[in-house]
């Protein structure tokens, strides 16, 4: 898919319709290197083009009036201009730009709830995971669940810092392996319907070995088998000395029943600590989400935000409204996961209950058996088997836990090894498509430094991995913006050759640390490759022997940026 179109427009008319062709497309800042205005940061919005493409890809759309660095201090200006005037951003994407035969229209606006609007091809879609799954089916043309579609472009848009200083590690800094291998075997026009399952697994081992972590707290399951048997011998001792204290004709009969009453505290023991666990592990649970509960003096804000309602008239939401917005999703939360509670309490309540029946039980039979007994050591031998009795409730309880997380983790990695083993059958796969790839990424990162860059794989009990390596050293900044560059570019070629689905455009920012003689280079490549090269960049940047108008899309300035504001 060609980028063919993006429209920026309000409820009455059209403020931007940028065209794009194939070849190389400058977004050109106007604003003379020096100047105040640029000294100062008031940027014309050449890099929110780039955004708001990514925005309608399914991004949150925050950085386009947020920096990522100074988060908390947004561009009111632009976020209200965008809210209040009803902006909507349309992506038109075209599969041939000369003769195209399919066309996907994105529209999204910046409005919530029912007021939202993110449309595919006429179809609105609010809720964000099916509207990501769309996209995926309609350009990509594949419906498994990972990656995401989202995740697939990440590499095209190259809007963030991040994204300009790493080629493959493109996603966030939370991304576990599983993700990565996935997205790395997409990219490679490999099959990856197994990878949902893979990873929804793994997060689930993870889990599995944290509970685990917690159960060491109170002993590995060697430690308490071994307590189990230690257990097991002095109740043997006990009931022994117990059997040698004088009887009375029922004394056989009480004994029985004693014995029963025992065996009901034990199971009541038993049941009493798997209960109690299982609350402690509910509360633990709603306490982590308890302080997440956003907790904000809004006094000073409140005064603020009326001083603001004064100026504009038609703000929508109050910064209240959105504090308690958010608390409210917790407590839905808190009451999801403590619904259990009451009745587990309720049985909690119930068989201690039990307990103190059976406790008076056998203190009544006890009583009994001790009038043909030695009161003392009887006395002693009994509560010295209450406690061996209740001690091997708790232990069998704990040694329940140890086996049934064992047994699960065994399943778990059962199914993890089946599918990896799938995965490691497709190597000589992934080692060929690589090789293809690096056809086209050594020669075009010689074209354009004369330096040879290869890509690799490495595999690890977790997936496979894939690293690009430089054979000359570590680049430069400005290398590292070029070396970039040749792995998009070799994968457009690469897709084409192999037929796989890709998007023919690429949005790169940051381009001024490259060297004049190799952005002269990446603009001969960029016109050479079946796809289109989108880059924000300052006039005073670009070398004087580029014909600037020939490759313009889009002129931005102080006095005409990008929403006109």
């Amino acid at each position: 898919m060609f980028l063919k179109q993006v429209i920026i427009q309000n409820k009455n008319s059209i403020i931007r319709d940028i065209s794009f062709h194939k070849g190389i497309n400058l977004i050109v800042d106007e604003t003379p290197v020096g100047s105040s205005q640029q000294a100062t940061g008031n940027n014309v919005g050449k890099t929110t083009v780039l955004r708001l493409v990514d925005y309608c890809f399914g991004a949150d759309g925050k950085n386009i009036y947020q920096d990522t660095e100074f988060g908390k201090q947004p561009n009111t200006t632009i976020e209200n201009f965008l809210k209040n005037n009803e902006i909507i951003i349309t992506v038109v994407m075209v599969d041939n730009l000369s003769d195209p035969k399919e066309e996907v229209f994105i529209r999204k606006n910046f409005l919530a709830r029912n007021k939202k609007l993110q449309e595919i091809n006429g179809d609105n879609i609010t809720d964000n995971k099916v509207f990501d799954k769309k996209l995926k089916e309609v350009i990509f043309k594949s419906e498994v669940d990972k990656p995401t579609f989202k995740q697939i472009i990440s590499k095209n848009i190259r809007d963030e810092k991040n994204k300009m200083a790493n080629i493959v590690k493109v996603l966030n800094s939370f991304t576990r392996i599983e993700e990565y291998e996935a997205l790395y075997l997409f990219w490679l026009g490999i099959n990856t319907d197994s990878h949902n399952q893979k990873e929804l697994l793994s997060k689930e081992k993870t889990r599995e070995e944290n509970f685990q972590k917690r159960l060491k707290k109170d002993g590995e399951l060697s430690l308490i088998e071994q307590q189990l048997i230690l257990l097991n011998t002095k109740i043997e001792e006990l009931n022994l000395r117990k059997n040698k204290f004088n009887l009375n004709e029922n004394y056989a009969a009480d004994v029985d029943k004693l014995n029963d009453v025992k065996s009901k505290l034990n199971r009541s023991a038993t049941e009493l600590s798997r209960l109690e666990i299982r609350k402690d592990l509910i509360i633990e649970s709603k306490e982590d989400l308890e302080k997440e509960y956003t907790q904000i003096d809004t006094t000073q804000i409140k005064s603020l935000y009326e001083k603001a309602k004064s100026l504009i008239s038609n703000i929508q939401v109050s910064f209240e409204d959105t504090v308690k917005f958010h608390n409210d999703l917790i407590s839905e939360k808190l009451e999801y996961i403590t619904k259990e509670l009451p009745e587990i309490d309720q049985q909690i309540r119930k068989i201690k209950s039990e307990i103190i029946f059976h406790r008076k039980e056998e203190d009544t039979l006890t009583e009994r058996l001790n009038k043909s007994a030695l009161v003392e050591d009887f006395e002693k031998t009994i509560l010295d088997l209450n406690k061996q009795f209740e001690r091997k409730g708790n232990l069998e309880e704990q040694k329940r836990l140890w086996i049934y997380s064992q047994e699960k983790l065994a399943d778990i990695d059962k199914d993890l090894n089946a599918i990896n083993q799938g995965i490691s059958s497709k190597d000589s796969q992934i080692q060929n498509r690589i090789t293809e790839f690096n056809k086209y990424f050594s020669v075009m990162s010689s074209r354009l430094y004369g330096e040879t860059y290869l890509l690799s794989s490495q595999k690890n009990e977790k997936g496979y991995e894939l690293i690009v390596t430089n054979l000359e050293g570590n680049p430069s900044t400005g290398k590292k913006k070029g070396q970039i560059a040749a792995f998009d570019f070799a994968y457009i070629e690469f897709a084409d050759k192999l037929d796989v689905e890709c998007l023919h455009f690429i949005m790169h920012d940051q381009l001024e640390t490259i060297h004049d003689n190799q952005l002269n280079t990446i603009v001969e490549v960029a016109n050479s490759i079946n796809g289109q090269y989108i880059v924000p960049i300052l006039r005073d940047k670009i070398p004087s022997n580029i014909d600037i108008s020939e490759f313009e899309v889009l002129s931005l300035s102080q006095d005409d940026k990008l929403f006109r504001v």
